[in-house]
Formats: structure tokens, sequence, C-alpha cells
């Protein structure tokens, strides 16, 4: 990387040289940036168009599932046939929607009816079924005997419905009520979307779109949408010549990859445990590259060499189909694929162009120079915004007035963050500054970890206390106790006259946030003991603080109006860390934690358990023990 000095000699050369070497690289640059931008519109119209195409499959089965959820051809009864009312409707929902692999509904009293489509199969899969080239309908047709026993009646049909073979499986085993689709269905009592799973009859990954019954009938209907057509789709939309598309779910199995087959077909070697290859398992090429500098995050994109230098441009999307699935896309592209072939006419006429403006690098350096001093004071100057570090009393000075201007500026700009942390906590002020927490209204319900804490007789303290000495004993006080909270990554709230709201996994995630707040109070437990030897031996009356811990969910954002806001925490898990703070005069203790925090920090911390009580303003019992010591 060149320095400020290097950086503008190189421009004001480029500058002084030939009008026409000087045209060669704009053009130079405007081409790359244009085949950056081609790549980068290519990558965002396939994973649009793959999206989308997999979106609109499963919505369209969604609609024909809650459709047929309450049909009273298979709503009415648990009694079903292979002449009933219900095959016609479903042989109908078959043809209506060819990505769909089959449809199905299982009851609560063992019955289960199958009907799959076998002209959207291939011949390899026709096989795997055992099905004849005339067969155009498998039907799966289990009816409980009165001994609870489920045999299984394996159909082939026709187009025309006529029946083909029909095979009488007596001890055949299947029960749908046992079935994972039917299950979290029923539970749920919902219309769910499952992850992607490997199919082992037909050998390809499906989704299932499964919804309760509404009906005489208690049961569940669902769906199977094939992907192994839509792999093929994907791979179709890859980005250039040389592109690469696939994508797979928040798990890691993948839905659609170049090579998709093969790797399910290694999958089927093991029929005890069919599964998905999930995309952690690719552990060379290109994708694999990408994925090991991947932090998890929605959207992640650069550009990465192969083995042969050349450059790829990725981009890693994430998408949602509904609450519960999703999955993300990734596309490469060469860039190379996007420009043609002038690179060598471009190199040649930017040689001819820097050998003529050999003869200005004397002068040149000299103003770079002067220039870049000024520069490399306002960077510097610049770095201390991030870390709201206290600005310079002189803003940086230059004999040209834009930098002069900039300098000024930047000053005034630091002085403002610097000032504006001291009233906000620093964590917000950079989520601010990042770009990472909003200034809108509103807020999120997230589980955080509440700590209160208050001064023993403060109110006595202050009402013989000399106000200006008061105020800066209060401010040690305040001082010692944020930063042991600031240690432990808390957020601290706000100040209510002696008392301090401090909490922990917001506005950033952690994931031993309940930890966190018992190591941090514990810490400035020890610090206001030490706080208060110091105040004895000045003569002040020392602080005994009380504290309370908590963790549960609240809604935590920003609160306020459009011309004041604040980022806090609201609900009753906040109302319950104050109560939990204020029995601790009750019960002569100093730190009171509710039973959520002591089974998750029971293991690292000593506890005593005080009382099962109700706390002020609260309805039911919780159980409150006493925070004593971390373990070794």
């Amino acid at each position: 990387m060149f320095g400020f000095r290097a950086t503008i000699t190189c421009a004001v050369m480029a500058f002084i040289v030939a009008l026409a070497a000087l045209l060669i690289l704009i053009q130079t640059r405007t081409f790359n940036l244009t085949t950056e931008q081609a790549a980068s519109a290519y990558m965002d119209a396939a994973s649009a168009k793959s999206f989308g195409r997999l979106q609109s499959q499963v919505a369209e089965i969604v609609t024909l599932v809650r459709v047929l959820s309450a049909s009273p051809n298979l709503a009415d009864s648990d009694q079903r046939t292979e002449t009933g009312r219900g095959m016609a409707l479903l042989k109908a929902a078959l043809h209506a929607l060819p990505q769909m692999d089959s449809v199905y509904v299982g009851y609560d009293n063992g019955s289960w009816l199958q009907v799959r489509n076998l002209e959207q199969v291939n011949n390899e899969q026709r096989e795997r079924l055992r099905a004849s080239p005339e067969a155009a309908f498998n039907i799966h047709l289990i009816r409980p005997t009165p001994t609870g026993a489920l045999p299984l009646r394996r159909i082939f049909q026709d187009r025309l419905g006529d029946l083909l073979e029909q095979i009488d499986l007596w001890k055949y085993g299947y029960d749908a009520r046992q079935r994972s689709w039917y299950r979290d269905t029923m539970r749920a009592d919902q219309l769910l979307i499952s992850s992607p799973y490997l199919s082992f009859t037909m050998a390809t990954p499906v989704i299932t779109v499964s919804a309760p019954l509404r009906g005489t009938a208690s049961g569940v209907i669902a769906a199977d949408l094939k992907l192994d057509s839509f792999s093929d789709f994907v791979n179709a939309q890859r980005p250039g010549a040389r592109g690469i598309a696939l994508i797979f779910d928040l798990a890691g199995e993948l839905i659609a990859h170049p090579e998709l087959k093969q790797l399910v077909a290694n999958a089927m070697t093991h029929p005890s445990d069919p599964r998905l290859p999930n995309v952690r398992e690719l552990d060379r090429g290109l994708v694999a590259t990408v994925l090991k500098g991947w932090d998890g995050g929605d959207r992640y994109e650069g550009s990465v060499r192969d083995q042969d230098g050349t450059k790829y441009l990725y981009r890693l999307k994430h998408f949602s189909l509904d609450a519960e699935m999703g999955g993300y896309t990734l596309l490469l592209a060469a860039q190379d694929d996007f420009i043609p072939d002038i690179q060598r006419s471009h190199f040649i006429a930017t040689i001819l162009a820097l050998i003529s403006g050999v003869a200005f690098i004397p002068a040149v350096w000299f103003f770079g120079s002067r220039m870049s001093r000024s520069l490399k004071e306002i960077t510097v100057e610049a770095g201390k915004l991030q870390t709201m570090a206290a600005p310079n009393p002189l803003p940086v000075a230059s004999h040209i007035k834009e930098i002069q201007e900039l300098g000024i500026t930047l000053n005034l700009a630091q002085r403002a963050i610097w000032s504006f942390a001291h009233f906000v906590p620093k964590e917000i002020v950079r989520g601010l500054l990042d770009k990472s927490i909003s200034t809108d209204l509103g807020g999120i319900r997230q589980e955080i970890t509440i700590v209160f804490t208050d001064v023993r007789g403060f109110t006595t303290i202050a009402e013989s206390a000399d106000p200006d000495v008061l105020m800066r004993q209060t401010s040690r006080y305040f001082t010692a106790l944020t930063e042991a909270f600031l240690a432990e990554g808390g957020t601290v709230d706000k100040f209510i006259g002696d008392a301090v709201m401090v909490f922990w996994n917001a506005p950033h995630r952690q994931s031993d946030h309940v930890a966190r707040a018992c190591r941090a109070v514990l810490s400035a437990r020890k610090a206001n003991e030490q706080l208060n030897r110091q105040f004895e031996a000045e003569g002040l009356p020392p602080f005994i603080t009380r504290f309370g811990i908590h963790v549960a969910e609240a809604v935590v954002g920003n609160l306020g109006s459009d011309e004041r806001m604040e980022y806090t925490a609201l609900g009753t898990a906040v109302n319950l860390t104050s109560r939990l703070e204020g029995l601790n005069k009750q019960y002569g203790t100093t730190i009171l934690v509710s039973e959520q925090v002591y089974s998750r920090a029971q293991g690292s911390f000593a506890f005593r358990s005080i009382d099962t009580v109700v706390a002020k303003g609260m309805t039911t019992e919780t159980r409150v023990y006493e925070l004593a010591e971390a373990l070794p």
C-alpha cells in the first residue's frame, strides 16, 4: 500500500502525463468498474431468479396444501380407499403442480394415503420404485386392522387410473403418526415448511409442506417438493461461463450445487443414514475458500483468486421462505468472463504514459511531500473518531485552504463525538458510527441480563451532605462501578439518582451474558468496598451498594421522540430486577438474583438460597438466591 506522498505524486504525474495516456488509464479503471458492476448485477439477478423460483414453487404448494387441508373429500373421514373421493383430488393436485413429488395424508387412527405422479420422475427414480414404464401413478394405502396392524397396499395405475399392479405388504410397519412431518404439524397446529432433507425412496432432496386437517377427521395433509430439477435450474443461472451457483439451508445442507447429483449418489451409499451433503464438507476449491472467511452473517461479498490467479467475485446472501425455513445463496463470477480481451493494449499505453511522466518526478515528489504531511495528520485524527479519543486542542493546519477547512471540521467532529460518548454508552456510540444500531424509534424482543444497583440510605446521606462534596463523591462511586460493568462488556443504560441500570447481550450478542453480569457485580462489590475504605479515610460516609440480577426477555431499542431518544430496555424483566434489588433490604443481603440466573450460572458461581417471594407488582412466585462468589 502506498503512502500519502507516493500516492499524491502518482496522481499529479498522471495528470501531467500526455492526454492520451491519461485517457487510457481512465478507460482501464472505468472498464474494471464496469466489469465488477456487470458481474455484480448478474449475480444479483441470478440470486433473485433462483430464490424467486424456489419461493414461487413453495408458495404454490403452500396454497395447495391449505386448500386440501379444508377439503371435505379428505377431512371428512379417516377411512380412505384407493377409489374414494379424495383420490381424484390428489391426482389433480399432482397434475396442477408438477414440481411436487407426492402428496399424502395421515390420520390419527394410523391410516395413510400417498399418491405420487410417476410421469415427473426420471428413469433412475422409476427403477427405484420398481414401476413399469406404463405406470403413471404410484399409490400407497395403509388402513389399520382391528388388531392395530398397519398393512400397506402398493398400487400402480396408468394415466386413466386403471390398475396395473397391486402388492399387499402385511408387515410393512410404516406409521405416519411417528413421522416428524406428522408429529411436528399436529403439535404446532399450523402449516409448516420443513428444512430440505434427502428422500431415500426417490434419492433426491425434497422439502415437505404440511398442514393439519380442518374437518371432522384429525390428521395431516402434506406434499413434497423435489429439488433435483431446481438444482439444475440454479446451475443454469450461474454468472458467466466459469461461474458457480449454489444454495444451502441454515444448517448448511445443500439445496442446489453443480455436482448435487453426484453428491447425493455418494450419500445414498449410506442407507442407514441418508442425508443431504453439507456445504461445510466441501474442503477444496473456491467455495471452500470463501466459506472459510465467512463469519455466518446475512451478507458476505468480496473477491478471491483461484490457483491460476483468475479473480472471482463472490456474493453470499441470506433468504427466508418463512419464519423457520431459510438459507443462503452463494454465487461466484470470474471477472475475465465479463470484459473483452483488450488488456494488452491498455497495458502498453499505460507504460508509455508513465515513461513520459518520469521527468516530472522531482517536482511532483516535493509537492506531494508538503501535501501528504497534512493529510497524514488528518488521517491520524480521523482514526480517533472510531476510538472516541480526546481531540487535540488545535486542528491540523495547512496552507491549502481545503485541507485547512477539513482539519477544522474534523476537529469539531472529534469534539462532538468525544463529548457525546460521555453522555451515552460508548457501545451505543460505536454502533451509531458503524451503523450497526439504528436511529429509528422502536425495538426488538430479546433475552438480556439486567443489573440494578442502589445505595443504602442514600437519602439520609444526601440530606446531611454538602451538595458539591456529595456530587464529587457520587461521581467517584459511579466511576468505580461503571469500570467494573464495562470490563465485562455491559451496557450502562442510565443513572437514576444513586442507582445504576446495566444490561448485557445488547446491543451486541454475548453468549455468556449471565456469567458476565455475575462477574461484573462481584467486581463492582469489591471495587465498592475498596472505595468505601477511601471514603472513610477522608471522613465521608460509605456507600453500601445493593444489587439485583435477572435474565429474561425484554424489549430493547430506541425509546423517546424524533427529537430526543435513548437506547434502553423495557418490560417485566426490568421491573423484576428492580424488585430483586429492593428485596436486599428485607433479607439483609447485598446481591440477590432470580431463579433464572441461578439455573444458568450455578456451575460457575456459589449461591445461597434465600426465599420464595412474590415481588412487588408481580403475581407469580419466584425463588431468590444470594450471589456469594465465583467458583474456582
